[in-house]
């Protein structure tokens, strides 16, 4: 009679453990990306009465005989399941829709992982969390490391742009404001011949196929010019624009490049100023009367922080052909200018990083629970690996809210039952072995 005794108060302890696990999940229907845990249970030993025998020649043989001797807790599990999106109307309340995690940092530099999207901007232009751990910045797309970087905006700018001297080596693929198409333009020039008598000519200028250079274009025109035998008509480029000597008028007829509408030439015989470089610069006298103050700041769907100033010009990151994480300003007229053309001046963008860092891992089931909707790193997780969103296996950003619970609330209530019944029918075999050990002790007497 001892042994039921014993058997039965494994249920009532294993029951029990399965309603706290259930009380959590309830108690955090309404946190945060929180990630429920299911409890699975296991036999303990048997007693085995009779072990069996095998079959014989002469008789058959026989099962084991044997006395199960209790439960116990097999295991919990996390579900991680993503919850459901939760719309806050805030820029900075963002969710992972598929795989990964933020990475974020306490003071002291540990990183942890969270999917709790719900972020703020401090007085330093650092994007944290609720609790102010710092968001960790994305250094490149993939890698098998964390960046030691956080995601940082500037919150007041001073911007310097001018045009690019050196217009004529640039490849009209890296021109920030045209995209020009290569192919034919029909031109009339108007100048005169060898002698000095007056002469026109109709002529076809021809942008190169491929990614020419500016001054492979002005060597086509030119070239085209010198063979119609018109002189005083040339083109040239300088400052970050193309300009024409002499007199010229275009047609649309036959015209299949252009050219003419992404330069502003046909106008005024001298273009727009193709590329431009901006100077940036951070500002430590927020009175600085040329600075520009932060006006609003929103995360993409890579995870890429966009910080648009008071001016109306914006600040952003984006990757280029070969992988690299690059710079984008667009001025408040609207002018792109990308890449190397975006530098800076003194301290200003050393320590400005855009783009959110996400983290994959092996087995994300072997992450350890603390407490602020955080995780960290478990024995059993496996290799980790960090890039943006949108690369590999991870998710893509949505914002304008956050990740709720993916609690399932009538799951829980069902399993909640279920363990009330375990613990009430193990109390009841448990009462009734005790009666018959009562029972027991009176015999004889």
């Amino acid at each position: 009679m001892s042994q039921a005794l014993h058997t039965a108060s494994t249920g009532i302890n294993a029951g029990q453990s399965q309603i706290n696990v259930i009380a959590n999940n309830v108690a955090n229907i309404n946190t945060t990306a929180f990630k429920s845990a299911n409890m699975t249970f296991e036999t303990l030993y048997s007693r085995n009465l009779s072990y069996g025998s095998a079959a014989t020649k002469d008789g058959g043989g026989t099962n084991p005989k044997q006395i199960g001797l209790g439960v116990k807790v097999g295991g919990i599990t996390r579900n991680f399941i993503s919850g459901e999106f939760v719309s806050t109307g805030r820029d900075l309340d963002t969710m992972i829709a598929g795989n990964g995690f933020y990475v974020v940092q306490d003071s002291e530099g540990k990183q942890f992982f969270t999917r709790d999207g719900i972020f703020t901007m401090d007085s330093d232009g650092n994007l944290v969390t609720q609790n102010g751990m710092k968001v960790v910045a994305s250094r490149t797309t993939y890698s098998n490391a964390s960046s030691s970087k956080t995601v940082n905006v500037p919150k007041n700018l001073s911007a310097k742009i001018i045009g690019d001297p050196a217009i004529n080596d640039k490849k009209i693929s890296e021109l920030n404001n045209a995209s020009i198409t290569t192919g034919d333009i029909s031109a009339t020039i108007t100048g005169t011949d060898a002698d000095g008598n007056p002469k026109s000519a109709d002529i076809t200028l021809t942008v190169p196929e491929g990614d020419p250079t500016i001054q492979e274009i002005i060597d086509s025109f030119n070239g085209a010019i010198a063979a119609s035998g018109v002189q005083g008509v040339s083109f040239s480029a300088a400052d970050g624009v193309i300009k024409v000597n002499g007199t010229i008028s275009y047609s649309e007829e036959g015209t299949t490049s252009n050219f003419l509408a992404q330069t502003g030439l046909a106008a005024s015989n001298t273009s727009d100023i193709l590329t431009q470089t901006v100077v940036l610069q951070d500002l430590v006298n927020y009175n600085d009367r040329n600075g520009i103050s932060l006006d609003s700041a929103t995360i993409d769907e890579n995870g890429i922080m966009v910080a648009t100033y008071k001016d109306g010009s914006i600040l952003t990151q984006y990757v280029d052909g070969t992988e690299s994480i690059q710079w984008k300003y667009t001025t408040p007229e609207g002018v792109v200018i990308t890449g190397p053309d975006v530098t800076a001046t003194g301290s200003s963008l050393t320590n400005a990083e855009f783009v959110l860092e996400l983290a994959t891992m092996v087995n994300e089931e072997g992450l350890v629970s603390i407490n602020n909707n955080l995780w960290q790193w478990g024995p059993d997780v496996g290799e980790v690996f960090y890039g943006m969103a949108g690369e590999m296996s991870l998710g893509t950003i949505e914002t304008g809210g956050y990740e709720g619970s993916n609690v399932d609330i009538a799951f829980e209530l069902t399993n909640m039952i279920s363990a009330q019944r375990m613990i009430q029918m193990n109390s009841r075999v448990f009462s009734t072995a005790s009666s018959v050990m009562e029972t027991l002790a009176y015999l004889g007497n």
